[in-house]
Protein backbone atom coordinates (compact mmCIF):
# COMPACT_ATOMS: atom_id res chain seq x y z
CA UNK A 1 0.00 0.00 0.00
CA UNK A 2 1.29 3.62 -1.00
CA UNK A 3 1.92 5.74 1.81
CA UNK A 4 -0.61 8.61 2.52
CA UNK A 5 0.46 11.84 1.42
CA UNK A 6 -0.19 14.82 3.01
CA UNK A 7 -3.19 16.05 0.81
CA UNK A 8 -4.97 12.18 1.90
CA UNK A 9 -4.23 12.53 4.92
CA UNK A 10 -5.81 16.00 5.26
CA UNK A 11 -8.87 15.25 3.27
CA UNK A 12 -8.84 11.28 5.28
CA UNK A 13 -8.95 12.63 7.95
CA UNK A 14 -11.12 15.77 8.04
CA UNK A 15 -13.97 13.43 6.35
CA UNK A 16 -13.76 10.81 9.14
CA UNK A 17 -13.60 13.28 11.70
CA UNK A 18 -16.29 15.69 10.21
CA UNK A 19 -18.98 14.17 12.41
CA UNK A 20 -17.99 14.76 15.58
CA UNK A 21 -16.48 18.36 14.62
CA UNK A 22 -20.17 19.24 14.06
CA UNK A 23 -21.30 18.14 16.90
CA UNK A 24 -18.67 19.95 18.89
CA UNK A 25 -19.53 22.76 17.12
CA UNK A 26 -23.47 22.63 17.51
CA UNK A 27 -23.57 21.65 20.73
CA UNK A 28 -20.86 24.03 21.83
CA UNK A 29 -22.62 26.89 20.20
CA UNK A 30 -26.08 25.82 21.51
CA UNK A 31 -24.70 25.92 24.95
CA UNK A 32 -23.24 29.21 24.48
CA UNK A 33 -26.48 30.81 23.32
CA UNK A 34 -27.86 29.49 26.46
CA UNK A 35 -30.06 26.65 25.33
CA UNK A 36 -31.59 24.74 28.31
CA UNK A 37 -30.10 21.42 29.34
CA UNK A 38 -33.52 20.17 28.70
CA UNK A 39 -33.81 21.31 24.88
CA UNK A 40 -34.72 18.44 23.20
CA UNK A 41 -35.93 16.41 26.20
CA UNK A 42 -39.44 15.51 27.62
CA UNK A 43 -39.25 16.62 31.24
CA UNK A 44 -42.18 15.31 33.82
CA UNK A 45 -42.01 17.72 37.03
CA UNK A 46 -43.70 16.02 40.06
CA UNK A 47 -43.78 17.73 43.84
CA UNK A 48 -43.43 15.43 46.22
CA UNK A 49 -43.10 15.24 50.10
CA UNK A 50 -40.38 17.39 51.47
CA UNK A 51 -40.02 15.53 54.60
CA UNK A 52 -38.68 12.54 52.53
CA UNK A 53 -34.57 12.40 52.84
CA UNK A 54 -32.05 10.53 50.49
CA UNK A 55 -32.38 7.56 49.56
CA UNK A 56 -36.09 8.74 48.56
CA UNK A 57 -37.95 5.17 49.31
CA UNK A 58 -41.14 6.77 49.41
CA UNK A 59 -40.90 8.92 47.14
CA UNK A 60 -39.63 6.81 44.43
CA UNK A 61 -42.95 4.82 45.84
CA UNK A 62 -44.88 7.69 45.43
CA UNK A 63 -43.45 8.44 41.71
CA UNK A 64 -44.41 4.56 40.46
CA UNK A 65 -48.08 5.36 42.38
CA UNK A 66 -48.39 8.19 40.46
CA UNK A 67 -47.49 5.89 37.14
CA UNK A 68 -43.72 6.70 36.70
CA UNK A 69 -42.25 4.13 35.15
CA UNK A 70 -38.78 4.21 37.18
CA UNK A 71 -35.48 3.38 35.98
CA UNK A 72 -33.56 0.36 37.37
CA UNK A 73 -30.81 1.46 40.28
CA UNK A 74 -30.12 3.33 43.18
CA UNK A 75 -30.22 6.83 44.41
CA UNK A 76 -27.32 8.43 44.15
CA UNK A 77 -25.89 11.92 44.81
CA UNK A 78 -25.30 14.07 41.66
CA UNK A 79 -24.52 17.76 41.76
CA UNK A 80 -25.35 18.48 45.02
CA UNK A 81 -28.85 16.55 44.22
CA UNK A 82 -29.59 13.02 43.62
CA UNK A 83 -30.27 11.12 40.70
CA UNK A 84 -31.64 7.32 40.07
CA UNK A 85 -30.92 6.31 36.28
CA UNK A 86 -27.94 7.23 33.81
CA UNK A 87 -28.22 10.39 31.95
CA UNK A 88 -28.11 9.07 28.75
CA UNK A 89 -31.66 7.32 29.25
CA UNK A 90 -35.09 8.03 31.44
CA UNK A 91 -33.74 8.89 34.73
CA UNK A 92 -35.30 11.10 37.89
CA UNK A 93 -33.17 14.21 39.32
CA UNK A 94 -34.58 14.98 42.89
CA UNK A 95 -34.42 18.39 43.39
CA UNK A 96 -33.99 20.28 47.18
CA UNK A 97 -34.65 24.00 47.20
CA UNK A 98 -35.90 25.22 50.49
CA UNK A 99 -38.22 22.97 52.31
CA UNK A 100 -39.66 21.60 48.94
CA UNK A 101 -38.71 18.30 46.77
CA UNK A 102 -39.67 18.30 43.37
CA UNK A 103 -38.71 14.57 40.99
CA UNK A 104 -37.65 15.47 37.46
CA UNK A 105 -38.88 12.77 35.52
CA UNK A 106 -36.14 13.14 32.00
CA UNK A 107 -36.62 11.44 29.02
CA UNK A 108 -33.48 12.96 27.73
CA UNK A 109 -33.46 13.47 23.90
CA UNK A 110 -31.13 13.81 21.36
CA UNK A 111 -29.24 17.84 22.67
CA UNK A 112 -28.87 16.61 25.79
CA UNK A 113 -27.42 13.47 24.83
CA UNK A 114 -24.80 15.17 22.14
CA UNK A 115 -23.50 17.86 25.27
CA UNK A 116 -22.71 14.02 27.16
CA UNK A 117 -20.54 12.98 24.60
CA UNK A 118 -19.06 16.80 24.04
CA UNK A 119 -18.37 16.43 27.39
CA UNK A 120 -16.69 13.15 27.16
CA UNK A 121 -19.49 11.17 29.29
CA UNK A 122 -21.21 9.57 26.72
CA UNK A 123 -19.21 6.27 27.26
CA UNK A 124 -15.89 4.89 25.92
CA UNK A 125 -16.80 5.11 22.57
CA UNK A 126 -17.18 9.16 22.15
CA UNK A 127 -14.15 9.34 24.31
CA UNK A 128 -12.07 7.79 21.73
CA UNK A 129 -13.61 9.55 19.12
CA UNK A 130 -13.07 13.16 20.88
CA UNK A 131 -9.61 12.46 21.44
CA UNK A 132 -9.54 11.22 17.85
CA UNK A 133 -11.47 14.25 16.48
CA UNK A 134 -9.00 17.09 18.74
CA UNK A 135 -5.69 15.18 17.60
CA UNK A 136 -6.83 15.17 14.16
CA UNK A 137 -7.41 19.04 14.03
CA UNK A 138 -3.81 19.87 15.13
CA UNK A 139 -2.92 17.16 12.40
CA UNK A 140 -5.10 18.99 9.84
CA UNK A 141 -3.62 22.60 11.03
CA UNK A 142 0.12 21.41 10.89
CA UNK A 143 -0.83 19.05 7.01
CA UNK A 144 -2.60 22.41 5.65
CA UNK A 145 0.11 24.51 7.09
CA UNK A 146 2.89 22.71 5.03
CA UNK A 147 0.80 22.12 1.96
CA UNK A 148 0.09 26.30 2.00
CA UNK A 149 3.62 26.60 2.84
CA UNK A 150 4.62 25.79 -0.59
CA UNK A 151 3.00 28.60 -2.29
CA UNK A 152 5.35 31.86 -1.44
CA UNK A 153 2.71 34.24 -2.15
CA UNK A 154 0.61 32.91 0.40
CA UNK A 155 3.01 32.46 3.58
CA UNK A 156 3.28 36.63 4.64
CA UNK A 157 -0.65 36.01 4.75
CA UNK A 158 -0.36 32.87 7.26
CA UNK A 159 2.09 34.68 9.27
CA UNK A 160 0.29 37.99 10.03
CA UNK A 161 -3.16 35.57 9.94
CA UNK A 162 -1.40 33.51 12.65
CA UNK A 163 0.16 36.71 14.65
CA UNK A 164 -3.23 37.78 14.64
CA UNK A 165 -4.98 35.24 15.74
CA UNK A 166 -2.33 34.39 18.74
CA UNK A 167 -3.04 38.42 19.43
CA UNK A 168 -6.56 38.16 19.80
CA UNK A 169 -6.69 35.21 21.97
CA UNK A 170 -3.76 36.53 24.37
CA UNK A 171 -6.08 40.02 24.39
CA UNK A 172 -9.65 38.10 25.09
CA UNK A 173 -7.58 36.57 28.24
CA UNK A 174 -6.26 39.73 29.90
CA UNK A 175 -9.78 40.87 29.37
CA UNK A 176 -11.43 38.08 30.94
CA UNK A 177 -8.59 38.39 33.93
CA UNK A 178 -8.57 41.96 34.59
CA UNK A 179 -12.74 42.79 33.99
CA UNK A 180 -14.20 40.07 34.94
CA UNK A 181 -15.39 38.69 38.76
CA UNK A 182 -14.26 35.81 39.92
CA UNK A 183 -15.86 32.27 38.97
CA UNK A 184 -18.33 30.86 41.37
CA UNK A 185 -16.08 28.05 41.24
CA UNK A 186 -12.93 29.97 42.93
Amino acid sequence: MKALSSHSLHLVLSLFFLPMIVVYAVTGLLYMGGVDQHFTSHVEVHELNAADQPPYEDSCRELERRGVALPEGKVRPFKGNYLLGPMTDTHVLFLRKGHALRAEVVEPGIYPNLMLAHKGKAGWWFTALGYGAALSLIILYVTGILLMWKNRGKRKLMLVSAFLGTAAVVVGYLICLLYTSPSPRD
